[in-house]
């Protein structure tokens, strides 16, 4: 039989399929006993039998099987009323937050004393209405990863609001409550999203499961499809032609890893060198995953890490084994790594501890006791509702320069809170690194306490200093009960001549607060442009403003014995060292040349 030249899996001479129309047969044979169960995909009564079983509930389907047995195809039944889902309690407090949102914003683009600045204030209304619509959407899929990341980087993004509001308020103190009422309904909504994703996990009867998927499902396709085609590589088959001065590394790394797998008595690991047996191990563990759902992910999360031991296992042996390093091998060991890490537990758990009451703990979600970062979790989220409050009366009384420059470091320290919370809401230990992260915090409250809270009892300063020990073990505190660190270790010193490391957190937590300098300062322009200059701009902004002073003063305490040419991360701005290219550098070392071409005629 002929076959056209046109078709992508023969060649020109039309007589047999190409290298290429191999591959892609092979491809569309595995995807249909991947998803269609079918033994033998060249056989038509296999495959309708199986897609009319995987479409067994759609209305078409069923046409087809009633026109099999003699019945008019469009005849059909008649469809089961839909019953409409009634509105939760999230539903009805998210409607109430986004008419609070409405309200304020309202009220700010009409209020007179504003009429300077209302371009700006429609375009915070135009970004806000399509962040919160979005996150709502994101929060109801959270048990998706791409989708939780979302919901988190929108309830941000409503925070970053939300303290711009508190800033440009603060510094006009005419319409200030204004200003931080509408910050409150921001608020509202970040903390609405909260709740909305722990409940997602919740409605679907998480129980005591704790497996989440670090990367979505979608995704774990992409991964496997990776590891095939490295694995090709590997073994030569979508290799070019080896030129005559080309070494064949792929084929040496294969011939190497083959040959050192049986010498040391892992020949079992040979089995994943074979595609078909890679590609059945790793469609088992997608399909296992069940697009996500519930039941998927705890039956991953009891099998996913002893399946994924001969992938560790050869990885293990095959790192560097070849000297020089082949690409091929490396791409191929990289890509199933990259698998294998899918399916590390993800963060995400704690979202049940916000959304959910303490007493449905027992039973619906774990049997086990409540995990020390969980308790500090939902006492963070109580004092902040409670330092909010405090902070909201701050200026009526008085509105001079020290108490406005106070109101602006504490609001900050208000935001801070709020990025503790989102750390410990996606991190799984008690001390893992974004705890680590939400600890930096406490320092920028203890510089703010000092500045703007000197008295023993003021109940603002109480309320920082609770703040404070929930973030970071501190000896003889009431909260170090709470921690699996003891101070001792989350402030462990080692001497190294005359060095001392104050604390092995200390680059991660030096780095969040560098995170927090630059951003700060990247809102002075914003702020001069929304507020008036009541007070001059280097009084809060610059380094002699109160924000970098406070921020710099977490920092020094941070480092406190650290010589700052032993930190691995800095603070200065990233700025890439672009090496020269092959005809700078051939000038240089023939001609003395620049990098930049000094001397060259």
């Amino acid at each position: 039989m002929a076959y056209p030249n046109s078709n992508p899996f023969y060649g020109s001479s039309g007589g047999g399929l190409s290298a290429n129309g191999g591959q892609q047969r092979l491809a569309l044979d595995n995807l249909l006993r991947r998803e269609l169960k079918v033994g033998d995909p060249n056989d038509p009564k296999q495959i309708a039998e199986a897609l009319l079983n995987r479409f067994k509930d759609d209305p078409r389907a069923n046409a087809i099987t009633q026109e099999a047995n003699g019945l008019p195809f469009l005849l059909s039944s008649s469809s089961k009323p839909m019953i409409q889902q009634s509105s939760t309690s999230s539903d009805s407090e998210l409607n109430q937050a986004k008419d609070d949102v409405e309200k304020d914003l309202q009220e700010l683009t009409t209020n007179a004393l504003l009429k300077d600045v209302i371009p700006e204030l429609q375009g915070w209304a135009q970004s806000l209405r399509f962040a919160i619509a979005e996150g709502t959407q994101a929060a109801r899929f959270s048990l998706d990863p791409r989708q939780r990341d979302k919901a988190f980087a929108i309830r941000r993004q409503l925070g970053d609001y939300a303290r711009i509001a508190r800033f440009v308020g603060a510094l006009t103190p005419a319409i200030n409550m204004n200003y931080r009422k509408f910050a409150q309904s921001l608020d509202e909504v970040a903390a609405v999203l909260l709740v909305m994703m722990g409940e997602a996990l919740a409605n679907v009867g998480f129980a005591g499961g704790r497996f989440l998927l670090q990367a979505p499902y979608s995704e774990l396709q992409i991964r496997r499809d990776a590891v095939i085609t490295a694995l090709r590589n590997l073994v030569g088959a979508t290799q070019e032609s080896y030129g005559a001065s080309s070494w064949p590394r792929g084929l040496d790394g294969y011939r190497r890893l083959f040959d050192i797998l049986e010498a040391q008595g892992q020949g079992d690991l040979r089995a994943l060198l074979v595609e078909n047996e890679l590609s059945r191990n790793m469609d088992e563990l997608i399909q296992r995953a069940a697009h996500g759902t519930v039941g998927g992910l705890r039956a991953l999360g009891s099998t996913a890490q002893l399946d994924l031991q001969r992938f560790n296992r050869l990885i293990a042996i095959g790192h560097r084994l070849v000297n020089p390093e082949s690409p091929p091998l490396t791409t191929f060991l990289e890509a199933l790594r990259l698998f294998a890490d899918a399916f590390e537990p993800g963060g995400g758990f704690r979202l049940l501890r916000v959304a959910r009451p303490p007493i449905l703990s027992y039973g619906l979600y774990g049997a086990d006791e409540i995990e020390p970062a969980d308790r500090r979790l939902t006492q963070l989220t109580v004092l902040r509702g409670g330092l909010a409050g405090q902070l909201d009366c701050l200026m009526r009384c008085e509105c001079s320069t020290n108490t406005v420059l106070c109101q602006i470091v504490l609001d900050k320290v208000l935001y801070d809170v709020d990025r503790s919370i989102d750390l410990y809401c996606v991190g799984n230990d008690d001390l893992g690194l974004p705890e680590i992260r939400a600890a930096a915090y406490s320092y920028v409250i203890n510089a703010a306490q000092r500045r703007c809270a000197p008295g023993q009892n003021d109940p603002l300063r109480a309320s920082l200093t609770t703040l404070m020990q929930n973030l970071r073990p501190i000896a003889n505190t009431p909260q170090v009960i709470d921690w699996e660190t003891g101070p001792a270790q989350f402030e462990t010193r080692r001497t190294n001549n005359v060095l001392v490391d104050r604390s092995r957190f200390t680059n991660v937590m030096h780095q969040e607060l560098c995170i927090q300098r630059r951003a700060e300062a990247d809102w002075e322009q914003l702020v001069r442009q929304m507020a008036p200059n009541c007070i001059p701009s280097d009084q809060i902004f610059g380094n002699q403003g109160i924000l970098h002073q406070v921020i710099q003063e977490a920092m020094d305490t941070v480092i406190n014995g650290v010589d700052p040419a032993n930190l691995d991360i800095r603070c200065d701005a990233f700025v890439p060292d672009i090496p020269a290219d092959f005809e700078t550098a051939l000038d240089a070392f023939v001609f003395n040349h620049g990098r930049a071409g000094q001397g060259r005629p």
